[in-house]
């Protein structure tokens, strides 16, 4: 393979800078002091979405220190807002731009357009050999939820790949009126009704609380009903043997789902300007709502709420865990087709994978500077030189799931310790999706998706906020699908 360097050819390199395998302080510095000679190693650039953090340097210099010993190469993390990221990576890959590593997925920076459009690079060929424990985490099956034409064009992160949807409500909240029995006795979405009539009351008395909610789309949600969603609004019944596709539009699980959106929004528990919709992670954040209706619920998953939007909360899974194609492939690294260095950046894929030491630099920062121990045992951490939070360390884009495999990631609260054996539990033993593996050829329907696409947001978009007649709305969507070309479509996937 080429930008192959040695051990000993590195230390000669950076004169003798050596780190010991614990990567400790003492190595940064001896590192730190040979900036030009490890600037004449290879500089791999990773693209990914999220907010500008003020260590960025410190951080990329440690992670290029430790990866100069081990592959050969240094990193450069360019990270683009999440409002942004979407447009100006399709700008980059469209122009050829040079870069290396960067986050796909089927819902942001779209895998399968970056797959057709010729933008990422096969990287199965290459995963055996170059990224050995990394290949061999995960089973054959899982892999093949990836191929695109028989080759794998992203680097599965491991995470959470079920998605059990159910609510979510502040903790605070639910107290003060003495719900708890009745939210941990939620067996279907239907049961959530009284509880949001009496956070409406409740809110229409509080000075803070201006909704029940901010957004009801999400119970619209293919898992929520027990689908495995296909895209272009074609699912299939996870319970399904003979796996048929179907409209899911027109199944009458969508049908309850949009009328129970209808009803809600009728009796006032999101905002009337479904444009405010869009500002829901910033009403939690100002406290102005209590529940999230539909979320995906998980061990640790009430933690990571409190840490990114500051309230407690307390969640109840509704949906079966139902393993999927797009649950394995929601969050992807690729490798692109531009890309000077690509056995390099498997090699980067093999690290930020398998070794919890660099995964934890990516993902938390340095030790000492940005994070230390609270209990080492337990592999839990707290916000270093005593500050409160790891927001104000300098460095927490607290978007672990991005990088790479979630289940080597320290915790940060002790309510989460233990929680990645529990989920990988779930992924293990959530059923099957009837079509996991499968992954359409939309070559041959490509102009018809197009018309799907712009149909789904013209009549689809209006049934998920409760703005119109649920019988009328869907009426209308269903004969504009078909105007589309629904059944051309569903016909090819079948």
């Amino acid at each position: 393979m080429t930008n192959k360097i040695s051990r000993r050819g590195f230390l000669k390199t950076v004169g003798g800078a050596a780190l010991a395998s614990s990567f400790g302080l003492s190595g940064l510095s001896k590192l730190a002091a040979a900036p030009n000679r490890l600037q004449d190693l290879p500089r791999l650039v990773y693209i990914f979405p999220g907010a500008a953090q003020p260590d960025v340097q410190k951080v990329q210099d440690a992670l290029s220190a430790y990866m100069a010993e081990r592959i050969g190469a240094t990193i450069e993390l360019r990270s683009i807002e999440w409002g942004a990221f979407d447009k100006q990576i399709g700008l980059i890959n469209a122009s050829a731009e040079k870069y290396d590593i960067g986050f796909t997925a089927p819902w942001v920076n779209n895998y399968y357009t970056n797959i057709n459009q010729e933008y990422l690079a096969p990287i199965d060929d290459m995963l055996p050999e170059l990224a050995p424990k990394y290949w061999a985490s995960l089973t054959a099956k899982t892999w093949d939820a990836a191929r695109v034409g028989g080759k794998i064009y992203g680097a599965i992160n491991q995470q959470i790949f079920v998605k059990p949807f159910g609510p979510y409500i502040r903790t605070d909240v639910m107290k003060a009126l003495s719900l708890e029995d009745a939210f941990a006795k939620l067996t279907t979405y239907e049961d959530l009704e009284p509880i949001m009539a009496a956070v409406k009351e409740y809110a229409d008395k509080d000075d803070k609380l201006t909704h029940v909610t901010y957004n009801l789309s999400p119970l619209l949600t293919e898992e929520n009903w027990g689908y495995d969603p296909q895209d272009f609004m074609l699912v299939v019944k996870s319970t399904d043997d003979s796996a048929q596709v179907k409209v899911y539009s027109q199944t009458d699980e969508y049908q309850q789902a949009a009328e129970l959106i209808r009803r809600w929004y009728q009796a006032g528990y999101a905002p009337a300007d479904v444009k405010l919709w869009d500002e829901m992670d910033d009403a939690w954040k100002a406290g102005q709502y209590a529940v999230r209706v539909s979320d995906v619920v998980k061990p640790g998953g009430n933690a990571e709420v409190k840490a990114r939007w500051g309230w407690e909360v307390t969640s109840k899974a509704l949906a079966e865990p139902l393993l999927t194609t797009g649950g394995v492939t929601a969050t992807l690294t690729g490798v692109s087709s531009v890309s000077e260095h690509p056995e390099l950046a498997v090699k980067f894929l093999e690290l930020v994978n398998s070794d919890p030491v660099f995964y934890n630099m990516l993902c938390k920062g340095i030790e000492g500077t940005h994070w230390e121990w609270s209990d080492k045992e337990k592999l839990l951490i707290k916000p270093a030189g005593g500050k409160t939070s790891f927001g104000d360390t300098g460095y927490n884009p607290n978007t672990d799931w991005m990088y790479g495999n979630v289940f080597n990631s320290y915790y940060s609260d002790i309510s989460q310790v233990g929680a990645w054996p529990e989920t990988a539990d779930l992924n293990r033993n959530a059923r099957p999706s009837p079509v996991l593996g499968f992954t359409f050829d939309r070559s041959a329907v490509e102009t018809e998706i197009a018309s799907i696409s712009a149909v789904k947001d013209e009549f689809g978009a209006p049934l998920g906020t409760g703005l119109v007649d649920t019988k009328e709305g869907m009426t209308k969507l269903n004969q504009a699908l078909t105007a589309a070309g629904i059944e051309r479509v569903q016909d090819e996937m079948q």
